[in-house]
């Protein structure tokens, strides 16, 4: 193992113990603020994966939504039998208002815990409909959602799908106290799942770019490079590369070939690279 090898191995390996073997020789020392670490890697993914989360509770409501009759009554939502779900029409705008109580303690679609409400302000345009939405003491899993998020939804984007272009602005309060957020633009476009009432079947590609601060206040800079695949019945990103930028410094973070798995690989400027394992939350 090279010297040059051997001291991005060590400088990844602080804090944390997640990568493949690595050599127990002793390395120089590091400058944290430059080097970008495991653990940081790991805020960034959480923070995505309960942005994608919220994603995917609107998806679900939209179904009760879909601008019909159903939209607008008063009904348990289909997300699970925990969650009540209230509307209030204003009669002279039409705009719709939809809030999902999912009470102290509601198993939610993959075993997610989910407490708390969702707003969701639902405005119709020409091509689709528009939503804002906001949280009132809302959490995933422990980790407590604060902020807003604006959607903008389009029947038929160029390719003929669905899409749907999320402005995100929130704050996650982990579990454990800690606080990182998340602020950017996510396009999600349905490339499959559209043809069907249920949801097992949907896959979403993912572009944008985002301003991630971690729990320490170091802020960084991301850029979806090739578009992220989600696939609804996986909890994992199975695909795509982020490229993610510290201090001038810029790292490529690819989420594989499209399996279901808790890996990636991450590679700095000169071009080393090693598979690390992706924290669960």
């Amino acid at each position: 193992m090279t010297a040059k090898v051997l001291k991005f191995g060590l400088i990844m390996l602080l804090g944390v113990m997640f990568f493949t073997s690595c050599s127990d020789e002793e390395g120089v020392s590091v400058d944290d603020s430059v080097e970008l670490s495991i653990e940081e890697i790991q805020d960034f993914v959480v923070a995505e994966d309960v942005a994608s989360d919220v994603g995917n509770l609107l998806e679900d409501d939209d179904l009760d939504f879909n601008l019909l009759a159903r939209g607008t009554g008063e009904t348990d939502s289909s997300i699970a039998n925990c969650v009540t779900r209230s509307v209030s029409i204003d009669p002279i705008t039409e705009i719709v208002t939809i809030t999902l109580d999912f009470g102290e303690a509601c198993t939610g679609p993959r075993g997610k815990v989910l407490s708390g409400k969702i707003i969701i302000v639902y405005e119709k345009t020409t091509e689709g409909y528009a939503k804002e939405v906001s949280f009132d003491s809302f959490s995933v899993d422990g980790n407590t959602i604060e902020g807003t998020k604006s959607i903008v939804k389009v029947r038929d984007n160029g390719n003929g799908n669905k899409e749907a272009t999320h402005t995100v602005d929130i704050s996650v309060t982990l579990f454990t106290g800690e606080t990182i957020s998340l602020q950017g633009t996510r396009v999600r476009e349905k490339v499959e799942g559209s043809d069907t009432a249920i949801r097992n079947d949907d896959v979403y590609l993912i572009s944008g770019n985002w301003t991630f601060v971690n729990k320490l206040g170091n802020e960084f800079t991301g850029n979806i490079t090739e578009k992220l695949r989600r696939e609804y019945t996986c909890k994992f990103i199975v695909s795509g590369v982020t490229e993610i930028t510290k201090n001038s410094n810029t790292y490529t973070l690819d989420f594989g070939d499209g399996s279901c798995d808790n890996t990636a690989t991450v590679t700095n400027s000169a071009g080393e690279s090693r598979e690390i394992t992706l924290r669960r939350r």
